[in-house]
This record gives structure tokens, sequence and C-alpha cells, in this order.
């Protein structure tokens, strides 16, 4: 599935950049400081190739080494996000743990709204008991919304009150004024219908403080599939371009120490079936409604670098994971670009706003 993209040198020199190595993320935006002195150097109108054809109504790729936006499309548009939204849900989980408000180990009693909840569930009985460890699993990898739901309560009164937590972080992180959340998993409200609102910009930066302030989340996102405490059954996770390069090698392995000439065969279907993704992919949250489309959040690391992907209101599941990858693989082109830049003091700026440029994100939208 690993797409070598042929993006002209020309786009790659399509960047504009406030050049620093000091530039960093605040709970404003992201990549807030300005470098005094920089040269500029204008660039004729250049096609986007690959990027301009981005199958997504906004997009967004951003490095979170530095905080830097490195492409957008529509950005500021507000849409629903779905599923997305469990990215903040899961912050505050993160950070209630972290603040010693919840255990991992507490045990949740499911509540008759939590085994109500519709869309994907983990099909949670009412009066059953799950620990927060296996409610966040399930709501992080499997998007289960009635587990979201039950984390929601657990951690304040009920889910409107959840709610509301969410809403105040989505201030203090800077959000914009479109952001709002309506409940703890991205569904259309029951009665109303009425669907929480983020724009790619927002849900970039959910995303960044997410992936910055506890990054052991990562370990969790970046499992294809994962097991419950109490059960041997297995679960997947809805993010079709993990990185599953690894696992194959490793089954490659037990292939070759196998004689049984059935156990082989399954194994070697097994393999058949198996998508070795993007390499470096390891998080982070897919969603859908009719409404918001097929959106994604995602992240991967290849050498040292970091990126992070948001398009949202694409029309099929698999035009969300194409747009993905042409996002991250080009974002990761345009960093080394910029390296190359910044070792030769060349420092282009694009004037056609219609273009790619590369500015800290709250001057660049």
């Amino acid at each position: 599935m690993i797409r070598r993209l042929t993006i002209a040198l020309s786009l790659l020199l399509c960047v504009s950049l406030f050049m620093s190595n000091d530039v960093t993320a605040t709970s404003k935006g992201l990549g807030n400081k300005y470098v005094s002195a920089y040269e500029k150097s204008t660039i004729s109108k250049i096609p986007t190739t690959e990027l301009d054809e981005v199958q997504a109504e906004a997009a967004i790729v951003v490095d979170v080494n530095t905080g830097q936006l490195l492409w957008q499309k529509n950005a500021r548009e507000p849409l629903a996000p779905a599923s997305m939204s469990k990215i903040m849900t899961m912050y505050l989980v993160l950070e209630a743990i972290e603040d010693g408000e919840v255990n991992r180990d507490d045990v949740v009693t499911i509540s008759e709204e939590a085994a109500e909840t519709g869309g994907s569930t983990m099909f949670l009985q009412e009066g059953a008991e799950w620990t927060v460890k296996d409610l966040f699993v399930s709501m992080a990898l499997a998007s289960a919304n009635d587990a979201s739901v039950a984390l929601a309560e657990h951690l304040a009164s009920d889910e409107k009150s959840f709610v509301k937590k969410m809403n105040e972080k989505a201030v203090e992180f800077g959000l914009s004024s479109h952001a709002n959340f309506v409940n703890s998993h991205g569904l259309p409200q029951p009665k109303t219908r009425e669907e929480s609102t983020l724009t790619a910009y927002d849900t970039a930066l959910i995303g960044y403080h997410l992936i910055q302030d506890y990054p052991e989340v990562i370990e969790l996102t970046e499992k294809p599939q994962f097991t419950l405490s109490f059960s041997n059954q297995q679960f997947y996770n809805t993010n079709q371009l993990l990185d599953r390069q690894v696992e194959i090698e490793q089954l490659n392995d037990s292939l070759q120490q196998l004689e049984d000439e059935e156990e082989r065969q399954e194994l070697e279907d097994q393999l058949l079936l198996m998508d070795e993704g993007l390499q470096g992919m390891d998080g982070l949250k897919t969603g859908y409604t009719n409404r918001a489309g097929y959106s994604f959040i995602g992240t991967a690391e290849r050498g040292g670098q970091r990126l992070l992907s948001v398009v949202m209101k694409t029309d099929s599941n698999r035009s969300r994971f194409q747009a993905t990858e042409t996002l991250l693989e080009a974002g990761l082109i345009i960093i080394l670009q910029i390296e190359s830049l910044r070792a030769t003091e060349i420092v282009p700026i694009i004037q056609d706003k219609s273009r790619i440029h590369v500015h800290d994100m709250d001057s660049a939208l």
C-alpha cells in the first residue's frame, strides 16, 4: 500500500516557513513564535500535483516536532468530526488519571444511558462492570460509543457535565469559535440530531496536545488488534493504515518454522490478506456519520520526524486513508526539503495564496 509520491522538486520549493528551531506550540495555536528576519523569495505559480487531488472537504498536515503547518485545505471550515471527537475524551481521561482523579483499574458500573448508546459499540450491558482501562482501549481502538459514555459518566456526574469539561478544554486549547462538543463520542444527538463541530485545524490541535502531553497513547493506538482483560476475543483497530510490517515479519518467521501443511496454509492465507499499511503509521482516530462523511486524524513517525494529518468529509472509507497517505508522505518530503533549505539558508516564500504555504498555524489560515 505504500506509494512513493512523484511530487516534483518545484512543489517542494513552494514552501514558505518562518524558519526557526525554537518554534513551539502554545495553548493558543501551533507554532506561534516568529523569527524576526528571513529571506524572501517569490516562486511563480506551481501546481501542487497530488496534494491538489486530496479528496476531502477539509484537510491539514502538521509537523509535530516543530508545530508547523505544512499544508491545508479549508482547515477553518466548521464540519462534523464524528468519532474524532473521542480524541478530546481520550485527553480528558488521561489527564484525570495523571491528576489522580481516576485510576486505570477503577471499576465502572455500566449505566442504562451508556448501554443504550448506538453506533459502534462493545454491546455493554446495564449493570456490567468494566475497568477504566478496558473501556479506554475499546473507545480508542474500536471506537466504542458506549465505552465513551461510560468513561464520561465516571469522570463527571453525567455525560452532560463531561461535555462541559470538553468545551472548557477546547477554550483552554484555543480552538476556534466553531468548536462545540455535544457529547463524548461524536454521534448525532438522539432527539435533535445535532452533532459536534470542529474545524480540521481544531482537530489537529487537539491531536497535537494529546500526542505531546500523553505520548504513551501511541503505544496503544499503534496496536492493530487488542484483547480485554477478561476475554481472549480479538477486537480490531479501525485504523487500516497501521504499520504492520513488524507483525508480518514475525508471522513470516513463524511460517518458516511450521511443519504442519495445514497450519502453514492457514498462516499463508492470513499473510495474503494482511495489508502492510503505511510505514511509521501509529495512530490516531477514525470518524464517520452520514453528515460527517469518512474522516480520520492520523499520525506517523519516520526517522525521528512525526507528522499529524486530518482529513474531513471524504466519500468513502478507502478515500480517507488514501488522502491520509498522500498528506503524510508529502509532509515527510516537505520536511526533508525544509531541512535542506535551512542548511543552505534559502527560505523561499510563495505569494500565491492558493498554493502551498507553511506558516505558523494562526497566520496561515
